[in-house]
């Protein structure tokens, strides 16, 4: 590793686009075999598939596994039950919510093809709204950079901020250049409101270092969206930060069957001193530090009419829930356990 900065000073500029490619990678670990569709079939957040893996092979009702979740990544359709239910796989928290309200419209394509959602993203609460966001585990989110990287290990969020608003351009004469996640993602969604900009803002080309890579440019310029949680894109690229949970990234470090390991070159940083881990755990054996500044709640989304259905309350709802009892796995993949895991409280409009 090179020797890094600690300390700063910046001034403004404005950075010129680059261009790149994201790296793609394969599926990770869908149900197996594909046509074992199991009660209740599961797709959105990249964030928590590989956890939702492992609780859908630990996890039974009635001596069968209950929970098929499939992955945010893989082929281009899934097929979720036995009958028909052949749909786009969807990439993220908002692509995965999206798919459970289809699957919630009488007469469409695909109703009754998707009983849950994963998400890495919360709602504003509709007390009356046809989901609820049901809390299974804690994350948190940094930054992350190329290891043999010359920028900062430790950045405040008003210096990432200016960072993301194109304020900074250098840092101690270091150029950085910051990279967004792929549209729909609900950590896209979270690290853009920690920086106080919007998907709006971005598309009105109000931060000029952000400016997505479009086929309509003829020199081809522009900022690649990558695939959130894949920091291959920073093999080559020591100016490149992007936002990275937590949780994934220890999970990918833990050789767990079906997580696919996509660290790349990546280095987690510290947040206002922060470390991401816990006191005294460092990689390879790294745990969570739930006190994060940048730390969020984890849900699956359930249609709220079906809050009675006895298999989803007995795998989602009340801290007795099926997977709020599994703990330890939960940590394994790199999460802490929610405090309210298992609460309905929280509504809103799929």
């Amino acid at each position: 590793m090179q020797v890094r900065i600690i300390v700063a000073t910046v001034g403004a500029a404005l950075v010129a686009a680059v261009g790149a490619v994201a790296v793609a990678g394969p599926a990770a670990a869908d149900p197996s075999p594909v046509t074992d569709y199991r009660t209740l079939a599961g797709v959105g957040s990249d964030t928590t598939q590989d956890v939702l893996n492992g609780l859908g092979e630990a996890i039974t009702v009635g001596g069968q596994k209950a929970i098929a979740s499939w992955d945010a990544r893989g082929t281009a359709t899934v097929k979720t039950k036995a009958t028909g239910c052949e749909l786009a796989r969807p990439n993220g928290s908002s692509a995965g919510r999206t798919a459970l309200r289809d699957s919630e419209l009488p007469g469409s394509p695909t109703a009754g093809c998707v009983d849950f959602a994963r998400s890495s993203s919360g709602t504003t609460n509709v007390p009356s709204g046809t989901g609820t966001w049901v809390p299974f585990a804690v994350d948190a989110v940094s930054f992350a950079i190329n290891r043999n990287s010359d920028l900062p290990i430790n950045m405040s969020v008003a210096l990432l901020q200016n960072i993301y608003k194109c304020v900074i351009s250098h840092i101690g004469g270091i150029p950085i250049q910051p990279l967004l996640l792929q549209a729909g993602s609900g950590t896209r969604q979270f690290w853009n409101g920690q920086m106080s900009i919007t998907d709006q803002e971005i598309a009105l080309g109000d931060y000029p270092c952000l400016v997505p890579a479009s086929p309509t440019v003829p020199d081809g310029s522009g900022l690649p969206e990558v695939q959130e949680h894949d920091a291959r894109v920073l093999e080559g690229h020591t100016d490149y930060l992007m936002p990275y949970s937590i949780a994934q990234h220890i999970a990918q470090g833990n050789s767990l069957a079906g997580v696919e390991d996509r660290r790349g070159p990546s280095e987690l940083g510290r947040i206002n001193t922060v470390s991401p881990y816990a006191a005294g755990t460092a990689p390879p054996n790294e745990v969570l530090n739930v006190n994060f500044p940048l730390r969020r709640t984890v849900y699956n989304i359930v249609p709220t009419a079906d809050l009675n259905n006895s298999v989803i309350d007995q795998v989602f709802t009340g801290a007795d829930s099926l997977i709020c009892q599994r703990a330890a796995l939960i940590q394994q993949y790199g999460f802490g356990v929610a405090a309210d895991c298992g609460s309905v409280a929280l509504r809103g409009n799929l």
